[in-house]
């Protein structure tokens, strides 16, 4: 089964966000974890909950990058999991068409600048444009 859902709305902008657990109702049935999903729910509510509260403004890309690496709440702080650690958090503008990836713990691994949505936007305009 597939469930597109709709974007959450929050003051002036609207995100997105995904964890390793199904989210939605519709979608639990399917659920295979029976619970064992790294408190995966934890963090999808501090994410909504931070935007909520518009602790996440003005320069949302660098607030989200903060909010990954654990500042605002329980995120991916997995000190005494030692079979277990994040793989990677992403901040995407889609404004931009820009994705900023932390390839490992966003504690600490840098966040680096991915221009590839960008670019594919910009090889399919110009092909576009040939024809």
């Amino acid at each position: 089964m597939k469930k597109i859902r709709d974007a959450e709305s929050f003051g002036n902008g609207r995100i997105i966000c995904t964890v390793n657990s199904f989210t939605s109702d519709a979608m639990k049935p399917y659920d295979d974890a029976n619970g064992d999903d790294y408190d995966s729910h934890k963090r999808y509510q501090v994410v909504i909950d931070s935007f909520a509260s518009g602790r996440i403004k003005e320069d949302y890309i660098e607030t989200t990058k903060q909010l990954l690496k654990g500042d605002y709440g329980f995120m991916c702080q997995y000190d005494n999991e030692p079979d277990f650690e994040t793989v990677w958090g992403s901040v995407f503008d889609l404004e931009s068409l820009t994705d900023y990836r932390a390839e490992g713990d966003p504690r600490k691994t840098k966040f680096m600048m991915d221009n590839r949505m960008h670019d594919l936007k910009m090889r399919g305009q110009a092909v576009v444009k040939k024809h």
